[in-house]
């Protein structure tokens, strides 16, 4: 961490103690007494605080402040500061007895003890540091709330003491400028060697066969050649290799070995060799040494160097008298059965225990020992020659555990009976993928879910091992990964040297050349903290890592960097407008959090709406809704800090455009009214024109297509004016959709073919979409042979490699297609690929015509009730969103389905009515058409003559103003069906001719059938079976 002024964010622990009886001593003492007195108290409580490596911010009267994690964090700060804590209480203790005693007046202490993250700025050092706030509040208030003699901890500190510490919870604290309650627990002891989490969680052990049968190898060489092996276990913290370690002694142990395990500790041991104490200690209990080696001259001098060194931690004068001794030893032991020493967290061990470690190794000979060590990967950048030149040496990697064995440990670590309502599940695959591999992250991960049923929080334990790993890293690593976390959790090594390289208001303390950045992304990757990817790029090991090191940044460094990386990429990427705009939103954001509310960051919002409204504009247009969604909301959210700005508009208009499509019509509505005013107001006649044709579809006020398309008309003007190939696509679509309404599809078609051509020049993918799908509806319903009309969509498809928006909308007419010449699976496949086309992109607007494509083909493949499930879907969907114009199509489509199930069926006689009832049917005469003529069978079912020929002749009338030969075939059969309910066979089997005339004409093979198969039905006075028809 670069200190040099800079200031930073951390996760620190801080501690609050103030003296109780202050006032008494202050009264029985003259000032220069009470200052010797407050003196000594000073003292005892800065040597109770730095013995635990806090540092002492500022003394304040008789109260104290003290920081953990300042200048560097340890992921155990919380528990360093528990002990300094309890340490004071005791040292206060003592220390008030004293008072007592002299002066007649006891003192004590209130604590109060509380995690979170602060600012800290300074030089600690040189002896001055300054950290900031809410955490350093909230430690106030608890230590205010305390009673005498006693510690209460925040909420953070208790999780990271839970299992090491004895606490209890107090009621809430109501603090003064606190708007809940502060939970609070009184700490009452730490016990001795309690440690934080570790990575093994419980007695699991999960995913690791392959380590286990490579130590399985090392100690059976060891047994087979009696001789020593070394064999060091590395892995990130929390990774398990403590866990591996204790499974391979309790495997050897089964195999008749002798094993001892002790652990070096990162700060209090008494002496260097303190750990090889402690494994003396285990191996030889209450023994004397002499009575393992023997009572020779040598044997005794080598009993006395191990006593000495069990009873003090320490060689005394000769450091190689005692490793000698120590390999004796381990030789005497191992002379039976093959002995097994563990040394953990030996990233910790003073540089003498190493030396005895590498001696063992080496001297240690004809006897079956393996010495293993266990220590982070860090322990290697700072002894790269560990083990380097032995024969009998082996390293061994602990990795992250594969996904499929995480997803295992996550489960087990769960109640049995849960585990079958949680496996597979999406809250499992988050907890996978935040833990990230790490066994002590996915206990604390699931434990954090377990107790607050989120799975996006990072317990603060993890937070402090990851934080205490960065925290090793000199000043010009941690800038370098500074910059690139930035950039994001991948980032290419050009951005990441152009960032470095520029004027950023940061002290990066990495101030040199491309040559030294490679070099030192290199070193991060040896590290584990950066790793390779393609291509030419790098990326973090870890979200958890890059977020650690993005958060300890101040925010407005980051602000600034943000600023400048999105001004490199307007130089490298300038149509790179999704993460320019992203970037310069986050500089924004990180402004407004610091309170700058100045012209320069209302410049920064406008840039980056400017930027994420390019962006969104361009993924609506090539069909892809979710993502335009997301970036039209931020970009409108931007937009709003200058809403007179000219692109303003604009955003709002692609907003309320991307609502359309993914099926929020209701608020569009609104929103495109609102637009329109404000674009009148603004003079904005091309956004006008835009959201008053928006509307004009809608709106159920605006009244049908005739007006709509009068809009069209009124809209080509101006958007022709403006040179706007979007909206005259639109326009033109629009044109093309109102005469298609009319089943006029040749010149619907004329309109379609302009439409297209302003799609492509605007480079619209989702208006190029539409109009190919509107041109495949005209294949399909309009003159053109069904074997020429899939020949053309066949062509459409090749032209639309992966555009898969307008593949889609091909598709479901061509499958209508298929399926009238009877290739039904083919056509199912089709719809099938187009609704998950339309799913993935976000198109909730355009889902329910699927359905009405899929319900069309059921219906022609004779499946009446599959499609009438399908249609009920459908109107549902469409009256949920609004579209009322494919409403009437799918009412009666579902109306036909009804009637060819049951002629007399009442629903679909009131369908019926209700479309005739409708004021604008004349503009739909293809509707119109099949309204009548399902009415006519209904009469005709009833009973009715006149009333099913009038319908019949009506429908006959309607389709004959249509150029579909499919509404004819339709017609005609319909009103052959109307003739054999009356019993006119002639009649009607006239009609079934006449029908099949037109479906032969269209090469509608499935229809044709249908009208043969009356046809000969009649031949036979045979009544046949219902038919419903061959739809539209």
């Amino acid at each position: 961490m670069d200190w040099s002024g800079a200031e930073s964010r951390r996760t620190v622990t801080v501690v609050f103690c103030d003296m109780a009886g202050s006032t008494a001593l202050s009264e029985r003492l003259d000032p220069e007494a009470l200052r010797h007195v407050m003196l000594r108290y000073y003292a005892r409580l800065r040597e109770c605080l730095e013995r635990h490596g806090g540092t002492v911010e500022k003394f304040i009267g008789d109260a104290v402040m003290a920081v953990f994690g300042v200048p560097v964090v340890h992921e155990d700060d919380a528990l360093r500061a528990a002990r300094a804590a309890l340490d004071i209480l005791a040292a206060v203790d003592d220390f008030g007895a004293e008072l007592g005693e002299d002066v007649g007046v006891r003192i004590a202490v209130r604590i109060g003890v509380h995690t979170g993250e602060v600012v800290t700025s300074g030089d600690p050092e040189a002896g001055h540091t300054l950290v900031s706030g809410e955490t350093v509040n909230v430690a106030a208030r608890l230590e205010q709330h305390a009673p005498e003699g006693q510690i209460l901890v925040g909420a953070d500190t208790y999780w990271l003491l839970k299992d090491t510490a004895l606490t209890t919870p107090v009621e809430p604290l109501t603090v003064k400028g606190k708007s809940a309650p502060v939970p609070a627990w009184r700490l009452l002891s730490v016990p001795s060697g309690a440690e934080p989490a570790r990575g093994g969680p419980g007695d699991l052990l999960v995913g690791r066969d392959d380590e286990l049968a490579q130590l399985d190898l090392a100690f059976g060489r060891v047994r087979r050649d009696r001789s020593c092996h070394l064999v060091t276990l590395l892995g990130d913290p929390g990774v398990g290799k403590s866990r591996l370690a204790g499974e391979f002694v309790a495997r050897a142990g089964t195999q008749g070995a002798l094993a001892a395990s002790v652990r070096c500790v990162p700060y209090g041991s008494t002496s260097a060799l303190q750990p090889l104490a402690e494994l003396l200690r285990i191996l030889i209990g209450d023994a004397e040494p002499t009575a393992l080696l023997g009572s020779g001259e040598a044997e005794s001098a080598a009993a006395t160097a191990l006593l000495r060194l069990a009873r003090s931690g320490s060689s005394g004068t000769s450091f190689e008298e005692t490793c000698w001794a120590l390999q004796l030893l381990c030789a005497r032991l191992a002379a039976d059965r093959p002995l097994v020493l563990v040394l953990d967290d030996l990233q910790w061990a003073h540089e003498d225990l190493l030396r005895a470690l590498d001696y063992l190794g080496d001297w240690v000979q004809g006897a079956p020992v393996l010495l293993m060590c266990v220590a982070r990967t860090e322990f290697l950048e700072a002894h790269r020659e560990w083990g380097s030149g032995k024969f009998n040496a082996t390293a061994l990697v602990v990795p992250p555990l594969a996904e499929d064995d995480c997803r295992e440990l996550v489960l087990r670590l769960y109640e049995p009976e849960v585990v079958p309502h949680l496996a597979g599940s999406a809250v499992v695959d988050r907890l996978v993928s935040r833990s990230e591999g790490n066994p002590l992250f996915v206990e604390q991960i699931v434990a954090m879910f377990g107790e607050s049923g989120s799975d996006d929080d990072v317990p603060p334990s993890v937070r402090a091992v990851v934080a205490a790993r960065l925290d090793r890293l000199g000043p010009g690593e941690r800038a370098l990964l500074q910059h690139a976390s930035v950039i994001g959790v991948q980032f290419s090594a050009s951005g990441l040297r152009a960032l470095m390289s520029g004027d950023d208001g940061s002290a990066t303390a990495l101030q040199a050349g491309p040559d030294v950045v490679d070099r030192t992304v290199r070193d991060l990757a040896r590290r584990r903290l950066l790793e390779a990817a393609a291509p030419a790029g790098w990326r973090f090991v870890s979200q958890l890592i890059h977020d650690e090191v993005y958060s300890g940044m101040s925010k407005m460094l980051r602000s600034r960097q943000h600023e400048a990386f999105a001004g490199h990429l307007a130089l490298d990427s300038p149509g790179d407008h999704n993460t320019m705009g992203t970037h310069l939103e986050q500089s924004y954001r990180l402004r407004r959090q610091l309170g700058g509310a100045d012209e320069s960051t209302r410049d920064l919002a406008d840039r980056a709406s400017g930027h994420l409204g390019t962006a969104g504009t361009l993924a609506l247009a090539h069909g892809d809704v979710r993502w335009a969604m997301d970036m039209l909301r931020r970009a409108a959210e931007l937009a709003a800090v200058r809403p007179g700005e000219p692109g303003a508009l604009a955003v709002r208009l692609a907003l309320a455009e991307a609502r359309i499509a993914a099926g929020d019509a209701a608020d569009a509505v609104a929103e495109l009214g609102r637009l329109r005013a404000d674009a009148r107001s603004a003079g904005d006649r091309r956004t006008e024109a835009r959201a008053r044709l928006q509307l004009a579809y809608l709106d159920p006020a605006s009244g049908g297509f005739g007006p709509l398309a009068e809009t069209a008309r009124d809209a080509v003007e101006v958007f022709t004016e403006a040179d706007d190939a979007l909206g005259l696509a639109r326009a033109w679509l629009t044109l093309g959709q109102e005469r298609q309404s009319r089943s006029l599809h040749a010149e619907a078609s004329a309109f379609l073919e302009r439409a297209l051509t302003e799609a492509v020049r605007a480079d619209a993918g989702l208006e190029r979409a539409g109009v190919l799908g509107a041109l495949t509806v005209s294949l399909w319903l309009g003159p053109e042979p069904a074997a020429l009309a899939l020949e053309r969509c066949q062509t459409f498809l090749g032209e639309l490699a992966g555009l898969r928006m307008a593949r889609a909308t091909v598709s479901c007419p061509m499958a209508v297609l298929l399926a009238m010449r009877g290739s039904f699976d083919e056509a199912r496949l089709l719809i099938g690929d187009a609704e998950q086309t339309l799913t993935d992109l976000g198109h909730l607007f355009a889902l329910p015509a699927v359905g009405l494509f899929l319900a069309t083909v059921e219906r022609l493949a004779g499946r009446r009730e599959e499609a009438e499930r399908q249609l009920r879907t459908v109107v549902g969907g469409l009256e949920e969103l609004g579209d009322r114009q494919l409403l009437v199509t799918a009412r009666a489509d579902l109306a036909r389905v009804l009637v060819g199930l049951n002629p007399g069926d009442s629903e679909a006689r009131e369908l019926a009515d209700g479309l005739l009832a409708g004021d604008r049917l004349a503009e739909k005469p293809a509707a119109a058409a099949d309204a009548h003529g399902v009415r006519a069978r209904a009469a005709a079912a009833e009973g009715d003559a006149a009333g099913a020929d009038r319908h019949a002749e009506a429908a006959l009338r309607a389709a004959r103003a249509t150029d579909s030969p499919t509404s004819m075939a339709t017609a005609e059969l319909d009103r052959a069906r109307v003739h054999e309910a009356l019993g006119r066979t002639a009649e009607a089997r006239h009609a079934a001719e006449a029908a099949h005339r037109h479906f032969t004409a269209k090469g509608h093979r499935t229809g044709a059938e249908r009208a043969a198969e009356l046809v000969a039905a009649l031949d036979a006075a045979d009544p046949g079976r219902g038919d419903d028809g061959a739809g539209q």
